[in-house]
């Protein structure tokens, strides 16, 4: 199968994460997938092959064990920011105009600039109904047709391929069986520009707010009434108002509120806080419980409790030790003469979190774009491009 054959099928697939769950994926719809991957690997006769309770995969390629083993990493799982069900893609042969997808949506470079890279290009889209499942299908496909292409020269580094769920959720590093990991380094295949190599990530904490009100009758309510929703929206306008996803841009920090809901008499709504600085994001937490705590003495009673726990820290802190997997990156994309430049992601991937746990992973790109939407976009060329990289760094 060509990568293109590869990503259609994947993304036929439903495999929407959902609320995470203790001793499995989070949707069982995942292994599902994860079948159809455990047999596509059991044909290319790996020497270890396993895959654990929450639907992991694990399978190693022994090699030339003169050189390094590498893993390769991709996750199963689809945002659930929009629908993963029955998705239908379209192939465009992309010109420059607009895009039509479905009977209203329009994918167009005037308001997404990154299509004007894809000129001349095939492009895979939506119907205007669901999102693609780009992130990370595609990186799945990349790492599938590259590694069926060098099992044939028969001459190959030792390999780890791991897939993984619940990445939409941040579970999926503590689904890996680490035990069982005997990579030195790893790469994860997910997302974004081929061009770009991600390094850096940010440091992420998640904050659940809940908020004690005081509810009486409003016809008495009268200095008496602590309206819990209002207090929360009150907490929510006095933490810095810039400091947003939609007012901010590269290492620039922000709190994001993902959800909201409450009466008067009980409220809550969690956020995440995002900074690419340990010291940085440390002020943020300091600013948010400084906030409740004025507002609390103000109350005259404890009302907004703040439950703030890390969730994942900047990868560099980890990458930067180990110099030579830059250096191998660099020579692949030199050899194949492709443009590379180095990112810092606004988010986290895999390797965020399993650097911290000794398999350093920085990040490479897919060519989708858009992603957790219905304007998701896969460009082809980049796909292609890619599967290049990932055979040349799976045989260096």
């Amino acid at each position: 199968m060509t990568v293109l054959e590869r990503f259609l099928k994947y993304v036929s697939y439903e495999t929407t994460a959902l609320e995470e769950k203790p001793t499995s994926c989070s949707n069982e719809k995942m292994l599902v997938l994860a079948d159809a991957l455990l047999k596509e690997l059991f044909e290319l006769e790996p020497n270890e092959i396993s895959i654990n309770r929450f639907g992991v995969i694990d399978a190693k390629f022994y090699g030339d064990n003169s050189k390094e083993k590498v893993a390769f990493l991709a996750h199963m799982d689809t945002s659930n920011q929009a629908s993963g069900k029955d998705v239908k893609p379209q192939l465009i042969d992309y010109d420059g105009k607009d895009v039509k997808l479905g009977d209203s949506l329009i994918l167009s470079a005037t308001d997404f600039p990154s299509l004007n890279h894809s000129i001349g290009h095939k492009i895979i889209t939506t119907d205007g109904t669901t999102l693609l499942g780009g992130d990370d299908k595609a990186g799945i496909a990349i790492i599938m047709t590259a590694l069926k292409e060098v099992l044939k020269t028969k001459n190959h580094r030792p390999l780890e391929i791991i897939f993984t769920t619940d990445e939409e959720i941040g579970a999926d590093a503590e689904h890996v069986s680490m035990e069982i990991v005997d990579s030195k380094y790893g790469y994860t295949i997910d997302g974004g520009d081929y061009r770009l190599i991600s390094v850096e990530s940010f440091t992420a904490y998640g904050m659940k707010v809940k908020v004690r009100g005081k509810s009486i009758h409003p016809g008495s309510a009268k200095n008496k009434l602590v309206n819990a929703a209002t207090t929360l929206f009150k907490f929510t306008e006095a933490l810095p108002t810039f400091l947003r996803p939609e007012d901010t841009a590269g290492k620039e920090p922000f709190y994001h509120l993902c959800d909201i809901k409450g009466s008067e008499d009980e409220a809550e709504a969690n956020f995440i806080i995002r900074s690419f600085s340990e010291e940085e994001v440390g002020y943020l937490i300091k600013l948010a419980q400084f906030t409740a705590k004025r507002m609390n003495e103000k109350l005259g009673y404890d009302a907004i409790l703040l439950d703030i726990k890390p969730q994942y820290h900047n990868m560099k802190q980890v990458l930067d030790k180990y110099p030579q997997i830059q250096e191998e990156m660099e020579s692949v994309y030199k050899k194949l003469n492709i443009e590379y430049e180095y990112e810092a992601i606004r988010g986290g991937t895999t390797g965020s979190q399993l650097s911290f746990k000794g398999l350093p992973c920085p990040n490479l790109g897919t060519g989708d774009y858009n992603c957790h939407g219905k304007y998701e976009y896969v460009d082809l060329f980049e796909m292609e491009e890619m599967v290049k990289v990932v055979k040349e760094l799976m045989s260096a």
